[in-house]
C-alpha cells in the first residue's frame, strides 16, 4: 500500500468516527431537549411535537381516562445529521402511573450514544448494565427528574447501529 493510500484510508476512518460522534451528540441533544427539560407530561410532549410540526408516525392505545389505560404516540424528528423517532407514552395500572419519553435511532451505535449521554447529562456509572443476556444490551441509570425519581434506559445491540433511549418517570396513581 502506498503512502498516499494510507493517508486516504486514515482520513476515511477519521471522517467516519467524526460523523459518528456528531450523530451521537446530535441525537442525545435532541433527547435532552425533547424529554428532559421539564417534568414529563404526555400532553406537554404532544403539544411540543405539534408546535414543532413533527410528522406523526403512529398513535396507539387509549388516551388518558379513569382507570387503567395505555397511550403512545411517535413522531419523526428531523436533525441536520438525519432523522430519528421520538416516542411519548403514558399509562396507568392498579398502583402506578407513568410517563415515558424516548428516542429511537437506526444509524448510531449504542456505545457511542452511551458515552455521549454520560458526557452531556453528567451521569456516573450505570445503576445496572446487562451485557451477557442475549444480543441486547440494557444499561440503566436511576436519576432525579424534577421532584421525583426517574430511570434512564439505553437499549442497544452491541454490534449494530441501532439504539433506543428512554426516560421513565413513575407516579403513584392519583398524583
Amino acid at each position: 500500500m502506498t503512502y498516499r493510500a494510507l493517508i486516504v484510508f486514515a482520513m476515511a476512518l477519521y471522517a467516519g468516527a467524526a460523523w459518528a460522534d456528531e450523530r451521537s451528540a446530535s441525537l442525545i441533544n435532541s433527547f435532552r431537549m425533547f424529554c428532559t427539560l421539564t417534568t414529563l407530561n404526555f400532553s406537554a410532549l404532544d403539544a411540543k411535537a405539534s408546535a414543532m410540526k413533527l410528522p406523526v408516525i403512529e398513535e396507539l392505545g387509549v388516551p388518558r381516562q379513569d382507570g387503567p389505560f395505555l397511550h403512545s404516540k411517535s413522531w419523526t424528528m428531523p436533525l441536520t445529521t438525519g432523522t430519528h423517532t421520538v416516542v411519548a407514552t403514558e399509562a396507568r395500572g392498579a398502583n402506578v402511573e407513568f410517563v415515558i419519553c424516548g428516542i429511537y435511532a437506526t444509524d448510531s451505535r449504542g456505545e457511542d450514544a452511551k458515552q455521549e449521554l454520560m458526557k452531556q447529562m453528567d451521569l456516573g456509572n450505570p445503576t445496572d448494565e446487562n451485557i451477557a443476556d442475549g444480543p441486547q444490551r440494557m444499561t440503566t441509570w436511576r436519576t432525579k427528574m424534577g421532584s421525583g425519581d426517574a430511570m434512564l434506559m439505553l437499549s442497544a445491540l452491541p454490534d449494530a447501529p441501532r439504539f433506543q433511549l428512554t426516560l421513565l418517570q413513575p407516579f403513584r396513581s392519583g398524583q
